[in-house]
């Protein structure tokens, strides 16, 4: 398959990619919601994510930014593949992910202001979040197509598969250019913002 064969791929998949959007704003509203009526907890919620991850940042950056791109490839590549699955696994990661962006980014706006978050996401998060919720609507569209075929219904899951992966490849490209920045340029963007405000924690990696 070349990009034009990928493109006309994801466009018979829009319905299911919009699903995907649709569930992870609806898991983002209920994780700032919940930032917002449960104050501490959601600052224990946030206050661990330094802790969890503290080894990876503690890396060099070049094993940083691997790291990353492993932790979301797979993430990505098992929302994709493990669709086949009634689409469970893709259902489950888009919903953790969307509460737990909903929660940091509700506790780094009251940090930071809204300033910080956008400097802190957007930029890695402009390449990294839609490439994820492809892959999670691919998975939502497997999971449809395994149901369709075990009703006995006309299923090329095969063939799906195998467009699937063909795209894992652009996959592939897109978090390690998303991982190189979070590493490289993130860090030096949110750097004013730690500085007037001590006691805020840089955003960490949150799948």
């Amino acid at each position: 398959m070349n990009w034009k064969e990928d493109a006309s791929y994801l466009r018979s998949t829009r319905h299911y990619i919009l699903l995907s959007i649709t569930l992870f704003l609806a898991a983002t509203a209920l994780g700032v919601v919940i930032s917002i009526r449960n104050p501490e907890l959601a600052a224990a919620t946030v206050g661990e994510v330094p802790r969890t991850t503290a080894g990876l940042w503690s890396l060099s950056p070049g094993k940083t930014m691997l790291a990353i791109f492993i932790n979301n490839l797979f993430a990505s590549a098992m929302a994709l593949l493990l669709g086949v699955g009634f689409g469970i696994v893709p259902f489950i990661v888009v919903m953790v992910n969307g509460f737990m962006v909903g929660i940091v980014a509700h506790q780094l706006i009251l940090a930071g202001g809204i300033g910080f978050v956008i400097v802190a996401i957007l930029p890695h998060g402009i390449i990294e979040l839609p490439t994820i919720l492809v892959c999670i609507g691919v998975g939502f569209r497997l999971g449809h197509l395994m149901i369709k075929a075990l009703m006995g219904m006309v299923a090329d899951l095969e063939g799906e598969l195998r467009s699937a992966l063909h795209l894992l490849r652009w996959v592939v490209l897109l978090l390690l250019i998303a991982a190189a920045i979070e590493t490289f340029i993130t860090p030096d963007l949110i750097q004013p913002f730690i500085q007037l405000t001590p006691d805020l924690q840089p955003p960490l990696a949150t799948k």
